[in-house]
């Protein structure tokens, strides 16, 4: 299982289209580190930040879209395990990321986190970053 396994896709009512793909890897005697990478690409879209030079500087910065990734894991699953711990994450994804990704806010707070992020860094005076 050292490549990624493609496990759901959803569509979500606030037009985002999340994944979750498989990255667990074995890394001991029959012991695995179970990983579900939750994934989606959030559109700067018009309109999500009230002034628009600064939507402007948020489009230069971060481009049309920004991706979300965030990892679900356990770790030291022995082999007899997987699929219980797989479908114990994949429960959890449904009850909880599920529907904070899927909330209609979501992509403009988010949007707007990347960018104050973005700025904090390109403000330390990273050239990389500018």
């Amino acid at each position: 299982m050292s490549e990624q396994s493609f496990l759901r896709e959803s569509a979500l009512p606030n037009g985002l289209k999340v994944t979750v793909s498989d990255v667990s890897r074995h890394y001991y005697g029959g012991y695995w580190q179970v990983c579900l990478e939750v994934s989606c690409l959030v559109p700067l879209e018009m309109g999500q930040f009230s002034d628009p030079s600064v939507e402007a500087d948020a489009r230069r910065l971060l481009g049309t879209a920004v991706p979300f990734v965030r990892h679900l894991e356990k770790m030291a699953v022995h082999g007899d395990e997987l699929a219980a711990v797989r479908q114990e994450l994949l429960e959890r994804f449904d009850r909880h990321l599920l529907p904070f990704l899927g909330n209609q806010q979501f992509p403009s707070r988010f949007i707007q986190a990347e960018f104050q992020k973005r700025c904090k860094k390109s403000n330390r005076g990273i050239p990389c970053l500018l």
